[in-house]
């Protein structure tokens, strides 16, 4: 195979071009004079983590959070019964660290290990010192700034359930923060700060006076301290004293630092949402506080507070009449509507039960108790493993003109992906749940979409969810494809047909709009596998193309399935070299498909990927060592206006 030429961008991806004066003067005026794809950069932004737990504790349950740039977030559970585990997973290539929180009797412990540039880490847990509250109740506190209304919302359940308490003393506030320890909730009112007594249900004035003299909108309590924050400014305050010990100007916040909240983890890292997203302080020198920025855009909300909840979940309230309540994901700022009231919410905050003794209740009779199982009442089920995360989604994003180039828009086919991999007791997978949502078809021709497992046909008892509308693929009697030596599933054979017919379909800015198609794959297995057979996806995703089923497209350096037609092969501009397993990539190293390890904002019609994203190339370039998000609306890192924006 030819190894990767110096070229220019433009010439790169442009089919059958020439290299002309103008595309270098284009493409110095970008910085860059010439680059390297590397043939073996898969252009992939995740890998395969193995990751060792032990402990001392007879029955535990271990949340698995990974870090983005200094972000965690939960992406699965695996359980033990008191001995060590080893087990393997997704994550984006160019994570920190990761987080392990032990659950078990004797109360919640966490631990962060360095996974950077490693393929396998370690942790151990020793004995663990929980303080039980006898009834407690896992619960958010809301208030209000108008009338001063003030919820309790019980977080135990997908209910969100409110019970409203004694209105405000003082009138309304936007700015409200808890000590747990000594039960006590204090709220913000201009120029005073109030406290209210939990346990004795009283309220009282804390403090005359704060740094800014009016009512700021966010406030933290952590350690006898309070967190005020307004915009880009920030103070540290004595709780007992009153007195300003520090402040800080806030750097790295991204467009607007209106509104929002702060507030703690449990291992005390501090975050912050405003008007433009989610960030995460990173360093306190002096006096600049950093963050770094989860949200990869603006929302679509104004956030108006923030609360962190025992296991670590993030819940932010927007600023309506009828505010919503969303569960945030710390890695990407993805997020879930849970609730919707009727008033609004103006700043949370979090009671966290701690856990001494579990309830020892075990429902299903799995051998795991019900605190600790995702499935208390399926004795086949314990464990959720995802695939980004539990709320986000990746994409793969595909050109569709192979073996000849394209136009390099990646929007031919655009599909976001979630996998789920459900394990027992015993971290056994059950079950195996594939997520796919076909958001856009920037193309005429008909395409089809198919993924290829690591596991053996035998072991899979059935498949559901596909849709097979065309005379082109041949299933057998348990949903597989026919004629294959590994498992293949088509989850659709025409995406134009699944979007409604037509053609060049959510891509055009200003065009018509598609609801996107969704698909649920649910794979039964004959008896539980190995979990580590399936914990790696996406695995082996592909397109056919314009309804012929042996010319299937793969992502770069992936081996095809039994049926494609090897012709195609080092013909037009493919220069797959299949017995050095380097394949779907023309003579400069470019793929004809890409996998993003999170939801990706396509380029409109016609607009190659580097246009639209200005570091694209130097991360190819560097083969994913620099610039590894540079998919962010990070200032710089895009042009919105080649990117494709569904109306609203």
């Amino acid at each position: 195979m030819k190894k990767p030429a110096l070229i220019s961008i433009i010439c790169l991806i442009l089919a059958g071009c020439v290299s002309t004066n103008e595309d270098f003067q284009e493409l110095n005026e970008s910085g860059t004079e010439s680059f390297t794809f590397d043939e073996q950069f898969d252009f992939t932004t995740s890998k395969a983590l193995s990751l060792n737990i032990s402990s001392v504790s007879e029955k535990s349950k271990y949340r698995i959070s990974y870090t983005e740039d200094g972000q965690v977030h939960t992406i699965g559970t695996y359980g033990n019964s008191g001995q060590s585990i080893k087990e393997t997973f997704m994550v984006p290539t160019y994570l920190e660290k990761l987080t392990i929180e032990e659950f078990s009797v004797g109360g919640i412990q966490l631990e962060e290990v360095e996974i950077l540039n490693v393929q396998e880490a370690s942790v151990s847990f020793g004995v663990a010192k929980g303080r039980a509250e006898e009834g407690c109740v896992d619960r958010l506190y809301a208030v209000e700034s108008s009338f001063g209304g003030f919820w309790s919302i019980d977080v135990t359940t997908s209910d969100y359930t409110e019970t409203q308490l004694p209105n405000l003393e003082g009138g309304g506030s936007i700015a409200c923060a808890l000590d747990q320890e000594n039960a006590i909730l204090y709220y913000n009112r201009g120029n005073t700060l109030y406290k209210y007594d939990i346990n004795t249900e009283t309220f009282d004035v804390a403090h005359q006076g704060n740094p800014y003299g009016k009512n700021y909108p966010r406030l933290a309590y952590d350690d006898g301290y309070f967190w005020m924050s307004n915009g880009t400014s920030m103070h540290k305050v004595d709780a007992i004293t009153n007195e300003t010990i520090q402040s800080y100007t806030i750097q790295g916040i991204e467009n607007t630092a209106s509104g929002g909240d702060v507030a703690f983890t449990s291992d005390g890292t501090l975050y912050l949402s405003c008007f433009s997203g989610l960030y995460k302080f990173v360093s306190f020198e002096g006096s600049i506080a950093t963050v770094t920025r989860i949200s990869a855009e603006n929302f679509p909300y104004q956030l108006t507070s923030m609360a962190i909840d025992r296991k670590d979940r993030i819940f932010v309230g927007t600023n309506n009449a009828n505010s919503k309540l969303l569960e945030m994901n710390k890695v990407d700022g993805s997020y879930r509507i849970v609730k919707t009231y009727d008033h609004k919410i103006n700043d949370l905050t979090a009671w966290k039960c701690a856990e001494e003794e579990l309830s020892q209740r075990d429902t299903d009779g799995d051998g795991v108790i019900d605190e600790l199982d995702d499935y208390p009442e399926d004795g086949e089920a314990a464990y959720d493993i995802f695939t980004p995360s539990e709320i986000g989604y990746g994409t793969l994003a595909f050109e569709d003109q192979w073996p000849l180039e394209g136009d390099y828009d990646f929007n031919d086919m655009v599909i976001n992906y979630r996998f789920t991999s459900i394990l027992n007791s015993n971290n056994e997978a059950v079950r195996f749940k594939m997520n796919f949502v076909l958001t856009a078809a920037g193309a005429s021709y008909r395409n089809g979409f198919g993924i290829e497992l690591p596991v053996d046909a035998s072991s899979i008892a059935s498949v559901s969810g596909y849709s097979i509308t065309k005379n082109i693929v041949t299933l057998d009697g348990k949903g597989l494809e026919q004629g294959q030596s590994n498992p293949v599933i088509i989850v659709f054979d025409d995406a134009l047909a699944e979007l409604g017919g037509g053609s060049i379909i959510n891509t055009i800015k200003n065009g018509g709009y598609v609801t996107p198609s969704e698909f649920e794959i649910v794979i039964e297995f004959v008896a539980p596998i190995d979990g580590d057979l399936v914990a790696n996806p996406p695995f082996n995703p592909f397109i056919f193309i314009n309804g012929d089923r042996s010319r299937e497209l793969h992502l770069k350096n992936q081996s095809a399935t039994d049926l494609v037609n090897t012709e195609l092969f080092q013909s037009g501009d493919d220069r797959s070299d299949v017995d050095q397993q380097l394949t779907y990539q023309n003579e400069d190293g470019v793929p004809w498909g890409i996998s993003i390890i999170h939801n990706f904002r396509y380029p409109v019609e016609k607009t190659r990927i580097n246009n639209g994203y200005n570091h694209f190339v130097q991360w190819g370039q560097s083969s994913g060592n620099i610039y590894s998000d540079w998919y962010k609306d990070n200032s710089g890192y895009r042009d919105d206006s080649r990117l494709y924006f569904a109306p609203e």
